[in-house]
């Protein structure tokens, strides 16, 4: 049977195009048009990836349950196929007027809560697993479930060199004295870059590939300055309804931006691995 014959099956109407779309690393994407005037957007894990469809789907629906964070609609997952509606969107990053509106989106996402960090199921950033295991202490799972967990493994696919991870892991020992032991254990993105944010004009039409977990609302804060993602009108906005706290900008955006640097270590190596020593660096470890 062909790829439209099934998805036609799934979605119970007719096809009239389908059209590749940009996917990241881990999947073929497609833009499918049917003869009903919908749009859906099919992912499917190439040969080889990991089928991570079903953890994403999970992920979508928890935050159309739980949030009112502006996420694509989840159809269906089956077949190693996720079809989701469509967002019509006009490109572009977050700036002025739409940077003010994914502000109070994501502050809104901070404001719901958990007694723990963690989530109830593991879920995955990319192609990679992100441990979820509850804990009590957001030191204690910033070490070990984040920075010890993944430098290990970017270590044994032979893509972090020891004595970098010797330092991370001499670094963990250190976290008490930079970030906090109890902050609010916010419900985050995960991997929120401008890359995973469909701007429409004036306003945030949907954040997608979310990396969900409950931890310290920074740990979205710094990602977003990773690459550029957001500027002084998006902090601005937030700062205004979330307070950010004195020593982000100046220590824990580093620290907590190891996490994504890692993630990239992991997959692709290279300038990546300078970043992390550069941040090392700068905490004298």
């Amino acid at each position: 049977m062909s790829d439209s014959s099934v998805i036609s099956d799934l979605i119970g109407e007719t096809i009239t195009d389908i059209q590749p779309l940009a996917g990241g690393d881990i999947a073929d994407v497609m833009l499918v048009s049917t003869t009903d005037g919908q749009k859906y957007v099919i992912k499917r894990p190439r040969k080889g990836q990991q089928d991570t469809t079903a953890t994403e789907a999970a992920m979508l629906r928890l935050l159309a349950d739980k949030s009112a964070l502006p996420v694509p609609k989840v159809i269906t997952q089956q077949n190693r196929l996720l079809i989701m509606r469509y967002i019509d969107h006009t490109g572009g990053s977050m700036s002025g007027a739409s940077a003010i509106d994914g502000a109070r989106h994501i502050a809104a996402l901070h404001a719901l809560h958990s007694d723990r960090y963690g989530l109830d199921f593991e879920t995955v950033i990319g192609p990679l697993k992100q441990k979820n295991t509850p804990e009590e202490s957001w030191i204690y799972f910033y070490a070990e479930h984040r920075l010890r967990d993944m430098a290990l493994r970017a270590h044994e696919v032979g893509m972090l060199p020891t004595d970098i991870l010797q330092r991370i892991e001499k670094f963990t020992e250190k976290l008490g004295d930079y970030i906090p032991d109890k902050p609010k254990a916010s419900l985050l993105h995960g991997d929120l870059w401008g890359g995973n944010i469909l701007v429409d004009d004036d306003h945030v039409a949907a954040f997608i590939d979310p990396a969900l977990y409950y931890g310290h609302a920074e740990m979205d804060l710094a990602f977003l300055t990773l690459f550029g993602s957001a500027g002084d009108d998006f902090f601005a906005a937030y700062n205004e309804i979330n307070p950010i706290e004195a020593g982000f900008f100046k220590d824990r955006r580093a620290i907590y931006n190891l996490w994504p640097l890692l993630v990239h270590v992991h997959l692709f190596g290279g300038t990546y691995v300078g970043q992390i020593k550069s941040t090392l660096d700068k905490f004298g470890v």
